[in-house]
C-alpha cells in the first residue's frame, strides 16, 4: 500500500506549498532551510512589493519555434536591445534565448547562426505566474541572476519580464517620485 504524502512546507514569501524537506521554494526559490530559526523581521502587509506583476509595463513578446534558426532569433534580438526570445512548441515553453546566449554560445562561430535555436537556447527557464508579486520577481531574478523571465497565465505565455522593467518600476516608486 502506498502512503500519500501530506506533509508540506508553506513558503513565507509566496505561500506556495512545497514538499516537506525542500531547501528552496519551488515557486520563488526562497530559502526554506531557516524557517525554524526565529527571525527579527516583520512582514509589511501594505508593501508596494506585494503588488501583482500585472501592475508593470511589459515590452513586446517575441517567440520562435524550436526548429527556427539562431539567425532568426538574433534578428529579433536586434530589434530591441532589451528583448528575449521565448522558444515555444504550441503552448509549451521549451526555452529562452537572450543576448547572453549569443555572446556565450554563438559569437565567434557564424556557422551556428543557421542551426536550430533549440540547440543553443537555455532550456526549461524559470517562470513567473501572472499572480506572482513584484517581490517574487525580484527574488527570482536576484537569486538566479536572470535578466529575463517568461510570465504565464494558466500555463499560457503572456509576457517576458525584464530586469529593466523591474528597475524602472522601482525607480518610479522609490526614487523619481521622492
Amino acid at each position: 500500500m502506498v502512503q500519500e504524502m501530506t506533509d508540506f512546507v508553506i513558503c513565507p514569501s509566496c505561500g506556495y506549498k512545497n514538499i516537506s524537506g525542500a531547501d528552496t521554494c519551488e515557486n520563488c526559490t526562497t530559502d526554506l532551510r531557516t524557517l525554524d530559526v526565529p527571525g527579527t523581521s516583520q512582514i509589511v502587509p501594505d508593501s508596494e512589493l506585494l503588488e501583482p506583476l500585472t501592475s508593470l509595463r511589459f515590452s513586446s513578446l517575441r517567440t520562435l519555434g524550436p526548429n527556427d534558426t539562431v539567425r532568426q532569433a538574433v534578428a529579433l534580438l536586434k530589434e530591441d536591445a532589451d528583448a528575449a526570445v521565448v522558444v515555444v512548441d504550441g503552448t509549451n515553453i521549451l526555452g529562452i534565448f537572450t543576448e547572453r546566449d549569443v555572446l556565450k554560445r554563438i559569437a565567434g562561430d557564424p556557422a551556428r547562426l543557421d542551426a536550430p535555436i533549440s540547440e543553443y537556447m537555455t532550456p526549461d527557464p524559470v517562470i513567473l505566474r501572472e499572480t506572482d508579486t513584484i517581490a517574487i520577481a525580484l527574488n527570482k531574478m536576484g537569486d538566479g541572476g536572470f535578466r529575463h523571465i517568461p510570465m504565464v497565465d494558466d500555463n499560457r505565455l503572456v509576457a517576458v519580464l525584464t530586469a529593466r522593467e523591474l528597475a524602472n518600476w522601482l525607480m518610479d516608486k522609490y526614487f523619481r517620485g521622492a
